[in-house]
């Protein structure tokens, strides 16, 4: 009994004993197995550079404008009937003077009619009125008739000149109108659908328009161009030589086989866009381009000189938009460099400011550089 009394007196010391050191071997071991050895240094990361010289590089002007046919034409009558037959397919190329839509013509040929025997009775009249001046001229001579009397001949032949020439004037009337009742092409061009259909009533100069007729080629293109943009292009205009060439790039990037020439610009800035439209022409002779496409145009206006391109990838911004890029120095190591990018050239920005001749630009392996920090050349792009 002694005995267990002794042993249940010291198991509370015992077991907290024990406890200790168990927790003490099991902290020393996850010490030993899970922390990392203290001399383990991080590889620096690997980059690729750029090296950089000074070049010409072109002035490219990139506009965006909608073509706009050479020539619209509105067919509208000219006089009042109904459409007798239209003389052309839809879609279809006619030219100038081409008969578009025939006007029923029977009561304008009786106009032309009755206009051509009122100007016979006018000529009979006048020569009846010639004959009496010239016999009472002969009579006055001998006191047979009066002056009064001639003179009333006189008036009469006037009046007679007078009503020919009235009468004249409304033949040639009549067949100003009888040639209308024929609706011609004014222009060459491609016209469109029609609007009207064979039975239709038409009237004079009326609002709706029978078809619309377009000159395709040449065709415009209307560029909208930064008025400071316009005003360097006029300087460099004035001092070319020849006219300055534009390329046009269709809506998949595809260029356009023929270039254009420039041929207005507007003499005044719109005040919403604060820009100028500049007109250039182009040969459209497949009529593949049409009226109203949305296009790209490019201007190759003159070139900078000791500009440096580095690829768009290497340009950084720090947090409040400043632009930089990542040069590597003569030891290795990261430095940042403040640069003035002009614009895009070919997928590379045109440095104006910055850099100098030699400078390695960092191009790959940006993500977690710093500027002091050594790193590993992977290759040189000379």
């Amino acid at each position: 009994m002694r005995y267990l009394a002794s042993i249940a007196t010291f198991t509370p010391t015992l077991i907290t004993a024990l406890t200790a050191v168990t927790l003490s071997a099991m902290i020393s071991g996850c010490t030993q197995e899970g922390a990392p050895s203290a001399g383990a240094g991080q590889q620096p990361p690997t980059v690729s550079v750029t090296t950089v010289t000074p070049t010409s590089v072109p002035r490219q002007l990139d506009m965006t404008g909608r073509t706009r046919a050479h020539r619209v034409a509105e067919i509208r009558p000219q006089v009042e009937g109904i459409i007798e037959e239209r003389l052309f397919t839809e879609g279809a190329t006619v030219s100038r003077g081409d008969v578009l839509y025939q006007i029923d013509d029977a009561s304008y040929e009786a106009i032309l009619e009755n206009a051509k025997a009122a100007v016979a009775r006018a000529e009979a009249v006048l020569t009846n009125a010639q004959l009496k001046v010239k016999r009472n001229r002969r009579l006055v001579k001998i006191d047979a008739v009066s002056e009064q009397v001639l003179d009333d001949a006189l008036a009469a032949e006037r009046e007679a000149i007078a009503n020919l020439a009235a009468n004249q004037a409304a033949l040639k009337s009549a067949r100003i109108d009888l040639a209308r009742t024929q609706i011609k092409a004014p222009i060459d061009g491609v016209i469109g659908r029609s609007n009207i259909t064979e039975g239709a009533l038409v009237a004079a100069n009326q609002a709706q328009a029978l078809a619309t007729l377009q000159q395709l080629d040449p065709i415009y293109v209307d560029f909208s161009v930064p008025s400071q943009k316009a005003m360097d292009l006029k300087a460099n205009l004035q001092a070319a030589e020849s006219p300055m060439p534009v390329t046009l790039l269709l809506g998949n990037a595809e260029p356009y086989p023929h270039q254009g020439d420039i041929i207005l610009s507007e003499f005044e800035v719109d005040p919403t866009t604060d820009s100028v439209v500049i007109r250039a022409q182009f040969a459209n002779p497949n009529h593949h381009l049409l009226p109203g496409m949305f296009v790209h145009g490019r201007i190759q206006n003159g070139s900078s000189d000791n500009r440096f391109l580095i690829p768009a990838v290497a340009l950084q911004r720090d947090p409040v938009g400043k632009p930089f890029v990542y040069v590597l120095s003569d030891d290795n190591t990261v430095k940042a460099r403040p640069v003035t990018p002009e614009r895009l050239h070919h997928e590379s920005w045109v440095i104006g400011d910055g850099l100098s001749d030699g400078d390695r630009v960092i191009t790959e392996g940006l993500q977690m550089l710093r500027p002091g920090m050594p790193v590993t050349l992977k290759q040189t792009s000379e």
